[in-house]
């Protein structure tokens, strides 16, 4: 008797195929984590060279505002230091420029051209309302303006004049006088006399322009005192 024995045995998976296959994950794996790691460096890397160029911005600016402030407060007191020490030469620069003024007035006020009169005796005595009073006799008459067949002054300078009108009334009369200038009142005055040869005055004080015409006039009937210096007027530039 024949006896056949078949043995039939299953060859395992290949171990070497799996180990392989491992071997190439893991590989991969760790390509993909230095690549990783790389990366992350890299952005670490980059990151610090932004934080430092902006600490160094930082840095630059602050020391600029700083400088700034400096400049600024070292200007300021360098300015404060110049005014304190210019307060004396600006004080005298002042009193100088005041006096200069001052010496430019007085020299204005000196070189004021001379126009003044006098002139005194009136040619009627008995005097109607209204009638100009003509002061024939003229003492002095500086610079022309009075007129002893009118009775007027004539500005020929404008500027500020000072008149002066004496006048005297018989006994027991009346006398009505008035300073009127272009047709205009500017000073009345009135006076009845007692007694012989008493006398009364009245002043005005006119700011005048060229061409103006100042005279005295009686305001109503009147009558003044024969002794014909004792009635008088007069006139002076002040001021230009």
């Amino acid at each position: 008797m024949n006896v056949i024995l078949a043995v039939v045995g299953k060859e395992p998976a290949s171990t070497a195929c799996s180990r392989y296959d491992f071997e190439e994950k893991l590989l991969e794996r760790v390509l993909r984590n230095e690549l990783a790691i790389e990366t992350m460096l890299k952005e670490i890397r980059e990151t610090n060279v932004n934080v430092k160029s902006t600490l160094d911005a930082l840095d630059k600016s602050k020391n600029d505002m700083e400088s700034k402030i400096n400049n600024a407060i070292n200007s300021g007191m360098t300015q404060i230091s110049e005014a304190v020490s210019n307060l004396p030469q600006n004080a005298s620069i002042t009193i100088s420029q005041q006096i200069k003024k001052e010496t430019a007035l007085l020299k204005d006020q000196l070189s004021i051209p001379t126009v003044y009169f006098h002139a005194h005796t009136a040619a009627d005595l008995s005097l109607d309302s209204g009638q100009v009073v003509v002061y024939t006799a003229v003492r002095v008459n500086e610079g022309q303006g009075y007129n002893p067949s009118t009775g007027r002054f004539t500005v020929s300078i404008p500027g500020l004049y000072a008149f002066t009108v004496q006048y005297c009334a018989p006994s027991q009369k009346y006398a009505y006088l008035q300073i009127s200038s272009n047709g205009t009142n500017i000073q009345n005055s009135y006076f009845h006399s007692t007694n012989s040869h008493q006398c009364v005055s009245m002043q005005a004080f006119l700011k005048l322009t060229q061409s103006m015409n100042i005279l005295v006039q009686s305001i109503r009937s009147s009558m003044l005192d024969s002794i014909g210096s004792f009635n008088s007027f007069s006139g002076i530039l002040l001021h230009l």
